[in-house]
């Protein structure tokens, strides 16, 4: 009986065993199969990227007249612009030596997929990186054109050479024997290449170009830190850079566009680090330039956004106590978790890009006309070699944004000349009702009340909405010039011409604004002011308006004191960017810009959320974005240039994200503030296998 019963213990030890060893062999499967679809999503990656230096690295995409130029940091800071003086098309250029047409980021596609890519019968598709080595195992990625779902009959090959399809192969091998997965992307190219600097942009004194501490989400370009250690930032806990809209709060996330046309999540903002001078350091364990796809260290927490930097060209220096990003991301390894992009997305400062700040003095070209100034008070313009012509022999002007401004100016006089003239109170007046004059008498009553955000009183009470004077009124293009009112007061900002917030020509209204003389250093030419200091301590704007605040150096031109947002209305009568962004609040249907000779003031008293474009800049160096108090986690969606971030008083960690994702969704008319951008948009993501 003992014996018996020893053997019936030794089957179910035996058979526990095996179920254990069963249980195990499982497990293990179960994580082969998932690190090899986490292997197929690299090779997606990598395609991604291929694509995106595809429209950044030239100057010469293809061919041998002249010569196809390789890929190397300094050619990704010239244009592709040959042989295509349009741009690069893979479908039709042929790399050097190949047989044939396809060329995609000097990779000729030649080479017909493997077949084990195609278990759905797909066609059409050429290899582009065949069995690279990633994280203990391959992937294999291969690109067709992109399948247009409205063609006849559906589905044919595009011929559109910013739409591509992307299919990468992720295998890898285990005791357990090898898994393979497959994943397929539609890809589309975004090329806004007609601004200068990317949409935070920061560069000029030698105290550093970012002091303190903050989150950049998209893309940022230090243009200026002069002199031997010079620390253009220095990341601390928190701090750093990110390539997607990850904790954005849903009072800004849910005013731009978050999905792309076709439904999909935004999943990268085309963050690229570029530095020309100075030091970058990393001072925390959670200070990250880009964040791991997957891993310890800066994880991106395995969403679907593209963590890694999409590109980080310096020409300055690291430092800190938390490593040195110069290694970057080499296929599966880096020599530092918190610096994450590719090695051919990384490199020296580009040659050709610019080596300062632009100023609002500077020549733009808008609506497909040039002028030599954007902004130059009384509407001209220096005849130098700074200021010519930006469309030679074709239709240029002098100066754009005072010429059609509405102006709040009392240093003047009173000459009432509707173009260049220098009258500079638009008022409208006398009006006994409110009390205005039509004299420079009511532009001191306002910018008086403007600096502290106040509603002006003209002598019979407080009045938010100001009748605009009709020669003012017609020089931004009103059919009826009775029509202008503004708008800057108890917690509203607002411009009306024949009934709509925005300008016949679609532009935004232009509002500029003199400092009143005899004003302190420390005192603003606008601050905002709230709907209501207890219940919604916000200023919200409506329609379209741009604001300079006319400032010497050293002073600020706006102090906000508040959050500041567009109105949420969507699929406004007057937005003509079509479904997918009229959609959208920002900024299609509803923007702002800020823009100062000055400083820009984010006043001390908590965290706030603000939405607009911010840009500050003199021929001095010395203008700021910058704070005189703790804001807490203050987020700010938009672009912002200055010669200077400061945020050592800042409390916390304010974090500044690039809205929106395709900058060319701005107005033309921002000018010198929009900042360039190339980015690669993923959608329909489908696993094949």
């Amino acid at each position: 009986m003992g014996l018996m019963l020893v053997f019936i213990m030794t089957l179910l030890g035996v058979a526990l065993f095996d179920i254990a060893r069963l249980e195990a062999r499982l497990k293990l499967d179960s994580q082969t199969g998932v690190q090899a679809l986490e292997i197929a999503e690299g090779g997606l990656e990598r395609g991604l990227h291929l694509f995106f230096l595809q429209f950044v690295c030239g100057p010469v995409s293809s061919g041998s007249i002249p010569p196809m130029s390789p890929i190397t940091p300094s050619n990704c800071g010239i244009p592709p612009t040959l042989p295509n003086p349009t741009g690069p098309n893979y479908i039709t250029e042929t790399c050097l030596g190949a047989g044939g047409p396809g060329c995609l980021a000097r990779v000729a596609l030649t080479t017909d997929c493997p077949a084990a890519l195609l278990p759905d019968g797909a066609t059409g598709f050429k290899v582009l990186k065949l069995d690279q080595a990633f994280a203990r195992g391959t992937y294999t990625v291969c690109v067709r054109q992109w399948p247009d779902p409205n063609s006849d009959p559906p589905n044919q090959p595009s011929t559109n050479q910013h739409k591509a399809q992307f299919r990468s192969r992720g295998v890898l091998t285990s005791i357990t024997g090898t898994a393979a997965r497959i994943v397929q992307i539609d890809a589309t190219a975004v090329v806004t290449s007609n601004k200068p600097h990317a949409p935070f942009a920061i560069g000029g004194p030698t105290g550093g170009a970012i002091r303190g501490n903050t989150l950049i989400a998209g893309s940022l370009h230090f243009l200026g830190c002069p002199g031997a250690g010079c620390v253009a930032v220095a990341f601390g806990g928190g701090g750093g850079m990110q390539n997607n809209y990850t904790g954005l709060h849903a009072s800004l996330h849910d005013r731009i566009p978050w999905r792309f046309e076709d439904g999909t999540t935004v999943n990268t903002l085309g963050a690229v680090l570029k530095v020309r001078e100075g030091q970058v350091q990393l001072n925390s364990g959670s200070a990250c330039i880009g964040k791991q796809e997957s891993g310890s260290g800066c994880s991106g927490g395995g969403t679907a956004f593209q963590d890694t930097m999409s590109g980080v060209y310096t020409s300055g220096t690291w430092g800190g106590s938390k490593g040195n990003c110069g290694g970057g991301l080499n296929g599966n390894t880096t020599t530092n978790s918190r610096c994450n992009v590719w090695t051919s997305a990384q490199g020296p400062y580009p040659t050709g890009d610019p080596i300062s700040l632009p100023l609002l003095s500077d020549s733009t070209i808008i609506d497909g006309k040039g002028y030599r100034c954007f902004f130059n008070p009384p509407g001209t313009c220096p005849n130098d070699d700074a200021h010519q012509p930006p469309i030679p022999g074709g239709t240029n002007f002098d100066e754009y944004f005072y010429t059609s401004a509405w102006r709040i100016d009392n240093s003047r006089g009173n000459d009432p000349n509707p173009i260049n003239g220098q009258g500079g109170c638009d008022i409208a007046g006398p009006n006994p009702l409110l009390g205005t004059t039509g004299t420079v008498a009511d532009c001191t009553t306002l910018l008086t009340a403007l600096r502290t955000g106040a509603t002006p009183d003209f002598g019979t009470g407080p009045v938010t909405t100001l009748p605009i004077k009709p020669a003012a009124c017609a020089r931004q293009g009103a059919v009826d010039a009775t029509s202008c009112t503004l708008r800057i007061a108890a917690g509203q900002l607002l411009g009306i011409i024949d009934g709509t917030p925005i300008r016949p020509d679609l532009e935004p209204i232009n509002v500029y604004l003199k400092r009143l003389a005899g004003a302190g250093a420390g005192t603003p030419t606008l601050k905002t002011s709230p709907v209501d200091a207890v219940t919604d301590n916000n200023m919200y704007y409506q329609g379209k308006m741009m604001i300079v605040a006319d400032n010497p150096a050293g002073a600020p031109g706006f102090e906000i004191d508040t959050g500041l947002l567009s109105a949420a209305t969507i699929n406004q009568p007057w937005c003509s960017l079509g479904a997918y962004l009229c959609g959208y609040a920002y900024p299609a249907n509803h923007f702002v810009a800020m823009f100062t000779t000055g400083d820009i003031l984010l006043g001390a008293g908590g965290t706030r959320h603000i939405l607009g474009a911010f840009f500050a800049a003199n021929s001095a160096l010395t203008s700021k974005f910058y704070v005189n108090g703790g804001i807490g986690q203050t987020q700010v969606g938009g672009t912002v240039s200055a010669q200077q971030f400061d945020f050592t008083l800042a409390g916390g960690t304010p974090s500044l994200y690039q809205a929106p994702w395709n900058l060319g969704a701005l107005p033309g008319a921002v000018g010198p503030a929009a900042g360039s951008f190339v980015s690669i948009i993923g959608s329909n993501w489908a696993q094949i296998q």
